[in-house]
């Protein structure tokens, strides 16, 4: 059976208000890179925290890539400004 259009019998409306509350990816990209600057004088010291390779770093710091789960919740408890920054507390 071939699924309906929107897939899984969705219609458009249920797709938009699926995805309403998405996060937005650039602010975050935003958000972490701040961190990442704030947090290490280079991206050889964010790289060595993280244990990442220095590249990661770099695009961090740069706002080029998002980083995975497990170093988003390193983060959350290993930096001291992680609140402030990335959650406005």
């Amino acid at each position: 059976m071939t699924p309906p259009p929107g897939g899984r019998g969705r219609s458009s409306a249920a797709m938009r208000r699926a995805h309403a509350r998405r996060p937005d990816r650039e602010d975050f990209l935003r958000r972490w890179s701040m961190l990442m600057i704030a947090s290490f004088r280079t991206a050889e010291d964010c790289a060595e925290h993280f244990s990442v390779t220095l590249p990661c770093a770099c695009n961090w710091r740069e706002g080029m890539h998002r980083p995975s789960g497990d170093h988003v919740d390193f983060a959350q408890a290993s930096l001291p400004e992680y609140e402030r920054i990335m959650r406005g507390g």
